[in-house]
């Protein structure tokens, strides 16, 4: 028994057999194999890819290049071999990357991800952008070792942001050119108004001022003849002194008295007054409603009483219709309003001249045309409406009365930019609208809309 156990032992003691370790080389060469075709897997599938992968030791002083990708050395025109081993510095134009290379040392140097845009370098020394990102892979003894750094060529990105933001400019550009050149034509549209207006003022002017005139010359020659009676009222009383007989000198007096017609001077003096102190404000009333109405207008909007602001403009327009209208106001009590006063004086004007065009082409005179303008407080807005009975605007003309350059008046009477331009201000400017109703034959009705809060609190709703 004995012996049986001893042949046991000394049998279980045995090496392994031949055929034992040849199967354990074999699974082990199959797993290094299954090993190292999955390792080439993973570089096919990296080599593959268009993204720019490269893995960089930085746990020494000089970092170098352990792993690069195909896209990196076709991007930069190396081969792999060419690359590791290297430094990283070989791949980036250092002069126009200082600032993201600084990134890039603080992050490894604190072994925290950083994402850096950088200018990349050729090896024939042509640049492109990349856009990079870097992540710790590795750790040492005394830090990160290795750094994984992912990127991709943003040349065109770049390119396509930079032709984006000159066509912002570009665009910006224009809109300011454009409101440049709007701001001019609506200043050139109100001195082509104030010329057009001008010779009429001046009538309206020169009538005022003939009656200050013929009263002035009136009053000069009756101080003269008033100058005279005392005169001889004194040498009277010196007569009288001398005790020359007071018939003689009353009789003297009386006959002088009534050659200068003195009941006569007594009555039209005062009248005289009334008439000069009455031009002199008509004149004031006019040379004011022009100044207001032609001041410079300015960007800033301020409250205003826009009942006031179209009594002015009608004291500037009485010209253009007070032979083919009476104008009847029925002015509303109205708020203070929100409002560049002096563009809507324009848009007033345009209104009020087209009414007298249109009344003067239907043939009415003063005393059968009339222009009527309304004015209501309605909610958060005020309306108002400029009528006229005139001759009216065909059906097929009333979607193009505010086209620019659109016009039925005859060459030189004309430009078709006043509507354009009042629609323009009203409601790009003051957040408002403008709406027209016109029958053929009966008249047209012109209905501004104007928000009393301004343009702000349109834009806010």
């Amino acid at each position: 028994m004995q012996t049986s156990n001893r042949v046991t032992m000394q049998q279980s003691a045995e090496p392994p057999r031949d055929q034992d370790l040849q199967a354990l080389l074999r699974a082990e060469r199959a797993e290094c194999i299954r090993l190292q075709s999955e390792l080439e897997l993973r570089n096919c599938a990296l080599d593959t890819a268009s993204t720019h992968f490269m893995i960089i030791d930085v746990s020494q002083p000089q970092w170098r290049i352990v792993y690069v990708n195909r896209a990196i050395c076709e991007r930069h025109g190396y081969t792999a071999a060419q690359l590791l081993g290297q430094s990283p510095a070989i791949l980036v134009c250092s002069e126009k990357s200082a600032a993201a290379l600084e990134r890039v040392a603080e992050a490894v140097l604190r072994g925290t991800s950083v994402s850096v845009e950088v200018e990349a370098r050729r090896k024939d020394h042509t640049t492109f952008s990349v856009g990079m990102s870097m992540a710790p892979i590795g750790t040492a003894p005394r830090g990160v070792s290795h750094y994984l750094c992912v990127g991709a060529d943003i040349t065109a990105r770049l390119a396509q942001e930079r032709a984006q933001r000159q066509l912002q400019e570009q665009l910006y550009n224009e809109m300011q050119e454009r409101e440049r050149m709007a701001i001019e034509l609506r200043l050139a549209q109100k001195l082509e108004s104030v010329g057009r207006l001008a010779a009429g003022i001046a009538h309206e002017i020169n009538t005022p001022i003939q009656y200050v005139g013929d009263s002035v010359s009136f009053l000069q020659s009756a101080e003269t003849d008033l100058a005279r009676l005392r005169t001889e009222y004194r040498r009277a009383i010196k007569r009288l002194v001398e005790r020359a007989p007071a018939q003689t000198v009353l009789a003297e007096l009386e006959a002088l008295e009534s050659g200068l017609d003195i009941e006569f001077l007594s009555q039209e003096i005062p009248k005289a007054f009334e008439r000069t102190l009455e031009g002199v404000e008509r004149v004031a009333a006019i040379v004011r409603a022009m100044k207001e109405f032609a001041h410079p207008d300015s960007a800033q909007h301020n409250y205003a009483d826009l009942n006031h602001a179209l009594a002015t403009t009608l004291t500037v327009a009485r010209t253009e219709y007070k032979y083919h209208a009476e104008v009847e106001t029925r002015f509303g009590e109205l708020p203070q309003v929100n409002c560049n006063v002096g563009e809507l004086n324009q848009v007033f004007l345009n209104l009020i001249v087209n009414a007298a065009h249109a009344l003067a082409e239907s043939g009415k005179d003063s005393s059968t045309g009339r222009i009527t303008i309304v004015t209501a407080a309605a909610g958060d807005q005020v309306t108002i409406s400029i009528s006229d009975n005139g001759c009216g605007i065909p059906q097929e003309n009333l979607d193009k009365v505010f086209d620019p350059f659109f016009t039925t008046k005859p060459v030189g009477r004309g430009t078709g930019q006043g509507l354009a331009i009042a629609r323009s201000i009203v409601a790009e400017k003051h957040g408002g609208r403008i709406d027209v109703h016109s029958v053929v034959g009966e008249g047209t009705t012109f209905t501004l809309h104007l928000p009393i809060q301004g343009h702000s609190a349109v834009e806010a709703q």
